[in-house]
């Protein structure tokens, strides 16, 4: 802490650092964005000349270098979690990564032991737990209202919404297509409703059968389709320890009546609801119910900012993180297991 303030870098200061991290740093009144770092001259610039950060780098570890910086934000593009964070923790800075946290179970593991060797915070930046609908069903379900949640239907779908940037295209920046860049939301958010259980075995299947296509046309942009090496639809089912199951659906590109799909239905014993519209399914006395929690009549919040108000203040009070390392752990468990199944054709057993 310097002057009252707790200091907070950035590194990769592109579109999700500019849009919400920035601003929901800046809504602190205990918190100054200190310093930022990026590759790219034009984001230094803009950091510097449009929001005026006196400190701006092109290594990261020049951050790491100041001792008055408390809080690594990380929304460098993926294939770099694992290192920026490791270095940042041995560093002793605290770190909130966003999402996913990193490309593998290995890497994973490593940035845990790296966070208990140093004894700082890790969180990864899934938002959607955050929602003001989320947080809703989240109580509902400690409360028994489902009774036991034994299955859930996934959604991350997107009909022509590929993003171009090379951050999302190439493999090698981002480890992998619509499966961890909207993918890894959706499985966090129900996985959470869930409770947090061990994963038991991955069936799964990714596919690349529209993005190369040069009749395709995508409604954020075209994209380099030789340069595409990642899948742009990928299906899982997940099984768990305790016998729950979930089944996951993403792409970029779908061909369905929608746009967009981000959604996931919750069956239990007692209720089902579908997150976000919250409409709950029941029955009571052989009466079949149907109930709008009527969600749009609650306090509107921005999910990436309430993250980093909720990541702070376990900073500062030393509180255990709502998303849990531990938890990403098994995310990316199921994830890289969707992978390998896809790839050997058989399922995946942990």
């Amino acid at each position: 802490m310097l002057r009252g303030k707790y200091l907070v870098g950035i590194v990769g200061f592109g579109g999700i650092a500019r849009m919400v991290h920035f601003p929901g740093w800046k809504k602190l009144k205990d918190v100054e964005v200190f310093a930022i770092a990026d590759v790219s001259k034009e984001a230094r610039n803009y950091a510097s000349e449009k929001l005026e950060i006196s400190h701006v780098y092109d290594d990261y570890k020049k951050l790491l270098e100041m001792e008055e910086i408390d809080i690594i934000d990380i929304c460098a593009p993926n294939r770099f979690h694992y290192q920026i964070t490791v270095d940042a923790l041995n560093a002793g800075k605290h770190v909130i990564c966003e999402k996913p946290l990193a490309l593998s179970i290995e890497e994973v593991k490593g940035m845990i032991e790296a966070s208990k060797k140093n004894r700082k915070k890790l969180m990864a930046g899934q938002h959607l737990r955050f929602t003001k609908e989320a947080k809703v069903i989240k109580e509902l379900i400690e409360d028994g209202v489902f009774g036991e949640i034994y299955h859930a239907i996934a959604f991350a779908l997107r009909r022509r919404y590929l993003p171009p940037s090379p951050t999302f295209i190439k493999k090698e920046l981002s480890g992998g297509g619509p499966m961890f860049d909207i993918g890894v939301h959706i499985l966090d958010l129900t996985y959470w409703f869930m409770g947090c259980p061990e994963v038991h075995s991955v069936n799964g299947a990714t596919y690349t059968k529209l993005a190369k296509r040069k009749d395709i046309r995508g409604l954020w942009g075209e994209w380099d389709r030789d340069a595409y090496d990642v899948e742009d639809f990928a299906t899982g089912f997940i099984r768990f320890k305790n016998n729950a199951t979930i089944l996951l659906t993403c792409s970029f590109l779908a061909n369905m009546e929608k746009l967009s799909d981000l959604s996931t239905t919750l069956f239990g014993t007692e209720a089902g609801i579908r997150w976000p519209d919250g409409k709950l399914a029941t029955e009571k006395k052989g009466v079949l119910q149907n109930i709008d929690l009527k969600m749009e009549t609650l306090p509107d919040v921005e999910p990436h900012h309430e993250e980093i108000r909720i990541f702070l203040e376990c900073v500062k009070e030393d509180k255990e993180v709502p998303v849990k390392p531990e938890e990403s752990l098994e995310v990316i468990k199921m994830l890289e297991g969707i992978y390998k199944s896809s790839e050997t054709g058989k399922e995946v057993i942990f």
